[in-house]
C-alpha cells in the first residue's frame, strides 16, 4: 500500500544510538548533536503507528505524529553538518511534501488510500530518485559517523 510506503520513507529508517568521531572539537560536537537528532527523530517516527498499528487509522494521532516529526526533521536539517546538509535537506523536503498532502487530506490515511489522485501525489514524492540517492548517502554518513 502506497500510504505505508510513504510513512516508511518519512521515518528516515535510521538506527543509531550514539555518535562517533570527528577531527575538530567543534565539528565533533556538531556531528554528535546531529547524530542525537537523528536518533530522536527515529524514535519519534517509530510511534504511535509502530507501537499501536491501529493508530494509523486515527487522523488525530497521525496529525500529532507528523507535527512532531516534521518539527524534528527541520531542526535536524538546520543542524546538519555541511558535508551531509544537502542530502538531509532533500530528505526533509520530501517529508514536508508528504506532510502537505497528509494535511490537505486531514491525515485520513484510509480515505487517502482509496483516492487515486492522492496516491499519485504521494507516489510522485516517494518515487523521486533524488530522495533515494540522498538517503543512501545519509545512511553511509550515519554509519561512518554515528556508532550503534
Amino acid at each position: 500500500m502506497r500510504i505505508r510506503l510513504a510513512i516508511a520513507v518519512a521515518t528516515f529508517s535510521v538506527t543509531v544510538t550514539a555518535c562517533g568521531s570527528s577531527s575538530d572539537t567543534q565539528d565533533a560536537a556538531q556531528v554528535q548533536a546531529f547524530c542525537q537528532m537523528a536518533t530522536d527523530l527515529e524514535t519519534a517516527s517509530s510511534g504511535p503507528h509502530g507501537e499501536d498499528p491501529a493508530a494509523i487509522t486515527d487522523p488525530a494521532k497521525m496529525k500529532e505524529m507528523y507535527a512532531t516529526i516534521t518539527g524534528m526533521a527541520k531542526k535536524m536539517r538546520d543542524g546538519a553538518p555541511a558535508e551531509i546538509k544537502p542530502d538531509v535537506a532533500t530528505m526533509v523536503d520530501s517529508l514536508l511534501a508528504m506532510n502537505t498532502i497528509f494535511e490537505k487530506n486531514e491525515y485520513d490515511l484510509l480515505a487517502m488510500s482509496k483516492d487515486e489522485k492522492v496516491r499519485a501525489e504521494l507516489a510522485k514524492v516517494t518515487d523521486d530518485e533524488s530522495v533515494g540517492t540522498a538517503s543512501t548517502r545519509f545512511n553511509k554518513y550515519m554509519a561512518a559517523n554515528c556508532a550503534k
